[in-house]
């Protein structure tokens, strides 16, 4: 599902208003129709309403949306955040609209606007839009804390104000939704942190623009993916009723140091539960063999990881595990250089290769997935963690580019990156994956993928989405603190069982793209 920036919305409008001969007013009309419904649906006891309003056309939207609730037993009010001769003119029309119906409006920071917002049960923030920038000013950072205080039932239009619909910055902090209801597309700011915390359950509402097929080439660029279940289920490998063990993908694993061992048992369990048919850990034949907790997991021993696993292995997986002082460079050269099959790289290869990014990239072409948490991706960058985590799309995006490699950087809102620009935000998982080992699965199911015959960029993307999934099916099963990472592993065939289950939506639908865990 395609999800895009402001200013590409923007455009996206721009392009329907020409193409269609859609006036402006009609969009508003049908994006404050699409937030009425919502609250339909899934407020129903809702009946004291009050439509907070800014000056432009998110304003505009609220206030469409309260008039469309007038009737029935509904008490509705509006709040300005401007007096009305300083508001736009949508704003100024649908307050004439709603006086005619007897609905009044009262200026914010007034007694009688605190006294509605207070006795209010619901409230639709229509303060401000995606277009944010900069700080906001100190009475509405007041505001925003005093309503987020109350803990009130808030459906934002499109975005909660106060969050950057880019970036997903707060500044320095936004109105907290119960639900936000977005208009024609996603936004980037909905799914990045910390944004996304404030926006609760994420609808997305037609509001009869194009689908991005009928846009000119180059209109907009059109890179940014938000990973839809149907989507995500499309991209799974497919098994076929005469698959076998040896057809199923065979993933090669270099990790596990001393006092880490752990690390490549749990690749190999991931892999083996996303349906590899085979999974081995290489163990150099100066250490002790070890001996795997779960019997289906085959060991080789040898001089390098090219004697012992490169002839039998479809894919290798190395990295988690190790101790970067005990690790090869020349043995982790011929694993990027010479193995003629896809590396999914994690952990102790961003020490071997600190502040080297460029070094990464394998001299063979072949893919390779790389799978850094901020703090290793810092290591590697030789930049500080809070860049990192203030630009997780553009950093991710730069590596990419620099290495070559299909980079995931790991977050409460994973994104995956794309050396030709294609980027995407996975809005799977659950608090419960907060252990340790919980990324060296992800690896192995990265890796199984890659040994079933998927691409690189589509076995990352899927492969995020099990992963979180699999978090989530364990909290449904009420898991909700001290999930193992082994455990996790254990839920990915039912996750996979969830996804293959799912329907793929029609188009014109509202969709709901995220709901908190509860």
């Amino acid at each position: 599902m395609i999800i895009l920036s402001p200013a590409q919305m923007k455009q996206a409008e721009s392009y329907a208003m020409e193409l269609l001969g859609l006036p402006e007013e009609i969009l508003m009309e049908r994006a404050g129709m699409a937030v009425a419904r919502s609250i339909r649906r899934f407020f129903p006891e809702a009946s004291k309403i009050v439509a907070l309003a800014g000056k432009g056309n998110n304003g505009g939207d609220a206030l469409v949306a309260l008039r469309d609730l007038v009737g029935g037993q509904n008490k509705l009010d509006v709040v300005l955040q401007f007096p009305e001769d300083q508001c736009g003119e949508s704003v100024r029309r649908e307050l004439r609209r709603l006086r005619s119906l007897g609905v009044q409006s009262s200026a914010m920071g007034s007694q009688s606007s605190w006294h509605k917002i207070q006795h209010a049960d619901l409230l639709i923030d229509g303060f401000l839009g995606t277009g944010l920038s900069g700080e906001l000013p100190v009475t509405l950072q007041d505001a925003f804390e005093r309503i987020n205080r109350m803990d009130k039932a808030v459906v934002s239009v499109d975005i909660p104000s106060g969050v950057d619909g880019e970036t997903g910055h707060v500044f320095p902090l936004a109105m907290r939704a119960r639900m936000t209801v977005t208009l024609g597309f996603p936004k980037w700011g909905l799914f990045l942190d910390p944004g996304h915390r404030y926006c609760g359950a994420i609808l997305l509402a037609p509001i009869g623009l194009p689908d991005v097929s009928r846009f000119p080439e180059g209109l907009i660029e059109l890179s940014g993916v938000l990973l839809s279940p149907w989507e995500a289920k499309s991209l799974l490998p497919e098994r076929s009723p005469a698959m076998h063990k040896g057809s199923a993908g065979h993933v090669g694993v270099w990790g596990g140091g001393p006092g880490k061992r752990g690390s490549a048992e749990l690749v190999s369990l991931g892999a083996l539960r996303s349906g590899s048919g085979l999974a081995t850990i290489y163990w150099s034949e100066a250490e002790n063999e070890i001996l795997p907790r779960n019997p289906e997991i085959m060991v080789a021993s040898g001089s390098s990881p090219r004697e012992a696993i490169f002839d039998r292995s479809d894919v290798l997986a190395i990295g988690p595990g190790w101790d970067p002082a005990r690790i090869s460079v020349p043995f982790v050269r011929s694993v990027l250089d010479e193995f003629e099959g896809p590396v999914v790289a994690d952990a102790g290869i961003f020490d071997v290769f600190q502040k080297q990014p460029e070094e990464m990239r394998r001299k063979n072409g072949l893919p390779l997935v790389l799978t850094p948490h901020p703090g290793e991706m810092s290591r590697l960058l030789g930049i500080n963690i809070q860049e990192i985590l203030s630009s997780p799309r553009r950093i991710a995006l730069e590596t990419a580019r620099l290495t070559g490699a299909i980079v995931l950087l790991k977050g409460w809102r994973t994104i995956v990156a794309a050396p030709d620009g294609r980027t995407a935000v996975n809005p799977t998982g659950a608090p419960n994956m907060a252990t340790a080992g919980m990324g060296d699965v992800l690896t192995g199911i990265i890796a199984s993928f890659l040994g079933q015959g998927k691409d690189a960029y589509s076995s990352t993307v899927s492969g995020a989405y099990i992963h979180g999934l699999a978090g989530e099916v364990a909290w449904k099963h009420g898991v909700r603190a001290g999930l193992l990472a082994h455990e996790l592993a254990f839920h990915i065939p039912e996750a996979r069982k969830t996804l293959e289950d799912v329907q793929v939506s029609s188009t014109g639908e509202d969709l709901l793209l995220f709901k908190p865990l509860n």
